[in-house]
């Protein structure tokens, strides 16, 4: 059986962006200044999500905000809408390009907009065993009141550097950002995105235990668990990994990513988390088989069974074996039955 990250990745052939607009100075201030346009190429990925089939998303615009003023910002409106047909696809290493070698000034940029075509056809997910139904990026659903098109919006900073190629990608957290309001037939996609220097990155990939995954007290959940990336040693101190929980009211340490298990050809439960920012300091990840039961709109209380420290090379590939199998929950004994019965 094939994962997910084994899959090739499927879309239509993507239309290269071009820019149709850049509102820029020609000596803007600070580091944005003059040094010649530099090619600049955006690409999406994705952490993946539970009881969904495809989430297919149409992108047609990129506004760049500079760090050194308004006059500075940069809007890139795309030729032609480009529609990746399932992110789904794109997990673990894959990724596909959604604006190709622009030319971008160089510079500091604080903030990347994204702008979504939401609704059927555009824009759409289909659940596990359900019908295509549409996907909205918030506002978007009751009809745009205010004119204004809707964005997701990464607060990231980041530098194009001058005379040179730029490869940025934007891993889309689905299982943070996808959601489905209660009573309602649509679904919106929140702002839960990781913008990365590709030329900065690594990943991690791993095992999991066959005796974990098939574990009495995993098997009472679909599907083979997951693993959740932290952004800090959580092997030390006494901070334990939480689930996604998107909201002001979150406290505790929180993923910023994360990974399907999959079962490959050979029988092995397997993973990769891709575009990984490479750094001195650790990082942890843990295993949980309990991924579906982490809804990103409440604090949910899942389990996982280990927790591990590890380091991101640029360029390399760091490897993590889980093998240490979940505790079986005891249920206690009532107090009438634990009288009659003494020891």
């Amino acid at each position: 059986m094939m994962t997910q990250q084994d899959k090739a990745p499927f879309y239509k052939p993507l239309a290269i962006a071009i820019t149709s607009a850049i509102l820029l100075s020609a000596c803007g201030g600070g580091s944005s200044g003059s040094g010649g346009s530099s090619t600049t190429t955006f690409s999406v990925t994705d952490a993946p999500v539970d009881d969904v089939e495809a989430v297919k998303v149409t992108f047609t615009r990129i506004d760049l905000k500079a760090a050194s003023g308004s006059e500075n910002d940069v809007s890139i409106t795309f030729d032609e809408p480009v529609t990746i047909e399932n992110l789904l696809d794109l997990t673990g290493n894959a990724s596909t390009p959604i604006l190709s070698e622009a030319s971008i000034p160089p510079g500091d940029y604080n903030q990347l907009r994204i702008f979504v075509d939401g609704g059927f056809p555009n824009s759409t997910v289909t659940p596990e065993g359900g019908n295509e139904t549409d996907l909205y990026i918030p506002g978007q659903q009751n009809g745009n009141p205010n004119g204004n098109p809707q964005f997701l919006r990464l607060v990231s900073g980041f530098t194009i550097a001058a005379g040179s190629k730029s490869d940025f990608t934007i891993d889309f957290v689905l299982r943070k950002g996808l959601t489905k309001p209660a009573n309602q037939d649509y679904y919106l996609l929140r702002p839960a995105l990781r913008l990365v220097n590709n030329l900065e990155v690594g990943s991690i990939s791993g095992s999991v235990s066959s005796t974990v995954v098939n574990h009495p007290e995993c098997l009472l959940n679909e599907g083979n668990g997951a693993v959740y990336l932290y952004d800090e040693d959580l092997t030390t101190g006494d901070a334990m990994p939480e689930d996604y929980f998107d909201s002001e009211l979150a406290t505790g340490v929180r993923p910023i990513a994360s990974a399907e298990v999959g079962q490959n050809e050979s029988g092995e439960f397997t993973f990769t988390i891709g575009f990984v920012e490479a750094r001195e300091a650790a990082y942890s990840v843990a295993y949980t088989c309990e991924p579906a039961n982490d809804e990103p709109g409440t604090d949910d209380d899942i389990d996982f069974t280990e927790v591990q420290s590890t380091t991101v090379t640029a360029g390399e590939e760091s490897t993590v074996s889980f093998t240490v199998e979940p505790e079986v929950a005891v249920e206690e004994q009532p107090a009438q039955e634990a009288e009659s019965n003494p020891v």
